[in-house]
């Protein structure tokens, strides 16, 4: 598994009707956790992307889950790891809810 993961999305990724198109990076270690620990962190990082890229979006709410859900297998992915690929399978959609503030 490698070291660290750079979570990494763009407005325009996550979603067409994005209000910016800027990029948000976030570093995770992943060397030596648990597929679990390393799960959560990138979940969390997910959430922290999305809510800034949805703020003030009106169909943000609809958006959000799709948005971490998105972000977080992309992320799972480029680990190269099937324990965490197969931890990620075994979620609920409750895991990628998010409640996005309005401007």
């Amino acid at each position: 598994m490698i070291r660290l993961l750079v979570i990494a999305v763009s407005a325009l990724m996550a979603t067409a009707a994005a209000t910016s198109a800027s990029a948000g990076e976030i570093t995770i270690k992943v060397r030596g956790r648990a597929a679990a620990e390393v799960h959560a962190d990138i979940v969390q990082a997910a959430k922290q992307l999305c809510q800034e890229d949805l703020v003030g979006n009106p169909a943000a709410s609809e958006l959000a889950p799709f948005c971490v859900r998105e972000i977080t297998r992309d992320a799972v992915a480029r680990t190269n790891s099937a324990e965490l690929a197969a931890f990620n399978k075994t979620q609920g959609r409750s895991v990628y809810a998010l409640r996005v503030a309005s401007r």
